[in-house]
């Protein structure tokens, strides 16, 4: 097990400084776009914008890194994104941050799926799993230190974006370090979509839920912590906590679909997810201190659903098409999570902050009905 983790440190290493910008730029763009009287159904516009780029990287970064290779094609990624976040503190205007964030989406996840194709590539079956537990928590524990950065400086001025910035580039050294054992092949096709809904229906449809639910929690959970009265300090501990949750039941319900099944744990989750949706909407009307419990517990039952749902659909592929399988849920989790801030945004226009919630609970019904339903 040493060994496997030591063959991809680098890749795990740079994956947690990105995910550490990533998950400060998200929240920062979020509060500034709440500062600048942004309306509700623009930030969503703007925060869905980044997922179109998100989507689009899986369809060419085979050819990409089949020409460049997994070390340039993460690399320039990185750095394309620590321009592009630093940008939006001097170009503060809807249509750019809508651009921008596309750029954003693309080149992340250009990055991603180099990272991932190489932890595919270079770890074995027997211990894949363990591994990109490891490579999840590490995103996740990365996230919580974002929340906590989010509040070392003011979002109208420039330095939480340099900061973003630069740690993005500090991300790109473990993986340049590291150039003599990255894989030397470019990771397979995707697989195609329907593919991929015919192997594992609920595998694919809770994949595409999880893009949804992930980004609404995202993208809009600053929002709602905004617009729930919370000064600046405390939105970053509303979306720490959320993130705080995700990591600690990351590995129970990991362990909990290994040992009574993924359908089961998928329901469960779902389920959960929708008690707590319900009891976030109750917490609305109470003090700060129910609100920053419902964020623990969203956080602990939507973040772990992404991994429940790619091994599930990763139990109906045949072990040869693994890498291509991961590929291609890279892209659902992506075309899921463009809707998740569109309709949220809506929501939220017409209802108020509360339609956070609301759209969470639908999303998990949406889930619980699939696990009810499909195979």
């Amino acid at each position: 097990m040493r060994a496997a983790v030591a063959s991809v440190w680098a890749v795990i290493a740079t994956i947690f400084f990105v995910q550490t910008a990533n998950g400060l730029q998200t929240s920062l763009l979020s509060v500034r776009a709440g500062m600048e009287s942004f309306p509700a159904w623009t930030i969503g516009i703007v925060m869905a914008s980044y997922y179109v780029g998100y989507s689009a990287a899986p369809l060419t970064s085979r050819a990409i890194i089949g020409r460049a290779g997994h070390v340039n094609t993460m690399a320039i990624g990185i750095v394309c994104a620590a321009l592009v976040i630093a940008a939006h503190a001097f170009l503060v205007t809807p249509l750019a941050w809508a651009v921008l964030r596309m750029v954003s989406g693309f080149a992340l996840s250009s990055a991603y799926v180099g990272a991932e194709s190489w932890i595919h590539d270079r770890v074995s079956n027997d211990k894949r799993g363990r591994v990109f537990s490891i490579y999840m928590v590490a995103q996740m524990i990365a996230m919580t230190l974002a929340q906590v950065l989010l509040s070392a400086g003011d979002p109208k001025s420039s330095l939480p974006f340099l900061l973003s910035a630069a740690i993005f580039l500090v991300g790109a050294v473990p993986v340049i370090g590291a150039r003599r054992t990255a894989p030397h092949r470019a990771p397979p096709e995707p697989f195609n979509i329907v593919k991929l809904f015919w192997a594992s229906p609920l595998g694919a449809i809770a994949t595409v839920l999880s893009g949804v639910s992930w980004s609404i929690v995202f993208t809009f959970g600053p929002v709602y912590a905004q617009r729930s009265g919370l000064d600046l300090i405390h939105v970053s501990l509303f979306m720490a906590l959320a993130m705080i949750g995700g990591s600690l039941l990351q590995f129970p319900f990991g362990w909990l679909s290994d040992a009574l099944g993924r359908r089961l744990t998928i329901g469960v989750l779902s389920a959960g997810g929708i008690a707590v949706s319900l009891f976030g909407l109750w917490a609305d009307g109470q003090g700060d201190g129910a609100k920053y419990l419902a964020s623990a517990l969203v956080g602990g039952l939507i973040f772990p659903m992404y991994a429940i749902s790619c091994a599930h659909t990763n139990d109906a592929v045949a072990p040869q098409s693994r890498v291509a399988a991961a590929a291609g849920l890279i892209l659902l989790f992506g075309l899921g999570s463009i809707f998740g801030p569109l309709v949220v945004g809506g929501v939220i226009t017409a209802l108020g902050g509360s339609g956070f919630y609301v759209v969470l609970a639908a999303t998990l019904t949406a889930s619980l009905a699939a696990s009810a339903v499909t195979r």
